[in-house]
């Protein structure tokens, strides 16, 4: 469900990642690890409003439009098909 947030479709892959991650791991003197952090960065904000000729928005959009139809949510956000709204 995540990964829906943040990949999209582009023209040579149908599910590309769109954001970054760093990694930060704390080892102790020891040796073993101690923590871990990870942060994600660089979100194609642009991609949400537009997008090249055949390539489409975060799948996250997609999956909502799709689900909407057997849920109440769907009248409640005005959720047509993906296919009708301005913003795909």
């Amino acid at each position: 469900i995540l990964e829906a947030f943040g990949n999209a479709k582009t023209l040579r892959n149908d599910n590309s990642s769109r954001f970054g991650k760093y990694i930060d791991i704390e080892f102790d003197a020891t040796g073993k690890l101690r923590s871990a952090r990870i942060s994600n960065y660089l979100l194609e904000k642009s991609r949400i409003v537009k997008q090249m000729p055949d390539e489409r928005g975060y799948h996250s959009f997609y999956f909502l439009c799709a689900g909407a139809s057997s849920l109440e949510i769907g009248s409640t956000l005005r959720l047509q098909d993906a296919s009708e709204h301005t913003y795909i």
